[in-house]
């Protein structure tokens, strides 16, 4: 499921674009290594390439980025918010969006190194500029975090009253989860079912958010609606799994995969919902096949699940060296996705 907030790991590919009209130059291609090095989980090396640039002179506001998110994927948040500043003291001619991407990222590593009163204030600052759901929703989970849950409500009531999102819907809903005020969260998925159709997709946000509701029957019946417009709708495909293995029914899950496994579109969403029917019934050789199959495809629309699954595999089989190296390199992938991160500092200490 996307998530609402600070952008991953990616993103720098997209700032390598800016250099498309220069000479391949050295600094150009330590950033570009540094890219390769984050991405694949290699994070002093990426942070050796960044400095590297940054020592060149080139590129500041975009090495000091990718050094923040390396001193950020080692939990080093104090030198990720050192560089995450030098970034936007260096900003020149990058858009409102890296700025404002920067500015997350910092917000993020206020709140990981314990300073919340300075992430709210980027956050304020932000908000003063632009009324912005993403940035009240992540100013409200701060709030959460904090304890105001009055100024919590607030922001969440707020940005879902300016999104037709319905992740935004769902990360409140999931906030309000974790802290075990489901009842309190389900007010907005109930919100969310509301929101006119706008596309084809509705099918699938509103099998969603009937899954999070527990509606399973509705759940079932929205996503072979979303299959019947996309077959080969994976998210659809992978969730309509979900809810059969939810209602005990791993027989109908098993068939639905299968019947999706030679389809190249689906095949690594459909490798992904056979072991998650392995994992129900405990079956974990078999589970991390089909994982290792999946990923193969190297399909980005179920990579992130196939890898989160796989770090729980390798956890069932008590294999805490192989988890502990597939939780880093997770990270490097989607350095703020919070599972994520919880999953690593835990095996971490393994």
């Amino acid at each position: 499921m996307k998530k609402i907030g600070l952008l991953t790991a990616a993103v720098l590919l997209a700032a390598a674009c800016l250099f498309a009209g220069c000479a391949k130059t050295e600094a150009k291609s330590d950033y570009e290594e540094g890219v390769k090095e984050l991405k694949a989980g290699d994070y002093e090396a990426a942070g050796t390439s960044f400095s590297r640039t940054v020592e060149a002179g080139e590129f500041l506001a975009e090495a000091y980025r990718g050094e923040g998110l390396s001193y950020m994927c080692q939990s080093d948040y104090a030198d990720a918010c050192i560089a995450f500043e030098k970034s936007l003291l260096n900003i020149e001619n990058q858009s409102a969006d890296f700025t404002k991407d920067v500015n997350l990222y910092l917000a993020y590593c206020r709140t990981r190194h314990s300073e919340t009163d300075k992430a709210m204030e980027i956050y304020n600052s932000l908000l003063k500029k632009e009324t912005d759901p993403e940035v009240l929703f992540l100013r409200g989970r701060l709030f959460m975090q904090t304890g105001d849950e009055t100024s919590a409500k607030t922001d969440f009531d707020k940005a879902a009253s300016l999104s037709t999102d319905y992740n935004l819907f769902i990360n409140i809903y999931e906030i309000y989860d974790s802290c075990g005020k489901d009842a309190d969260g389900a007010d907005y998925l109930e919100q969310a079912l509301n929101l006119a159709n706008q596309s084809a997709s509705d099918y699938y946000n509103k099998g969603l958010v009937n899954y999070y509701l527990e509606n399973y029957s509705e759940a079932k019946d929205n996503l072979i609606k979303a299959i019947q417009e996309n077959g080969k709708d994976s998210g659809a495909i992978l969730l309509l799994g979900k809810v059969y293995l939810s209602m005990d029914d791993t027989a109908d899950a098993r068939a639905m995969f299968k019947e999706h496994i030679s389809d190249k579109d689906s095949a690594a969403a459909a490798y992904n919902g056979l072991a998650l029917c392995d994992m129900a019934d405990g079956s974990y050789d078999s589970a991390l096949s089909n994982v290792q199959s999946g990923l193969a495809l190297d399909d980005e629309s179920a990579n992130q699940s196939l890898r989160f699954n796989e770090i729980v595999i390798y956890e069932h089989r008590h294999d805490w060296s192989t988890a502990k190296t597939k939780a880093a390199a997770y990270v490097g992938y989607y350095p703020t996705e919070e599972m994520g991160l919880r999953e690593n500092e835990f095996l971490s200490s393994r």
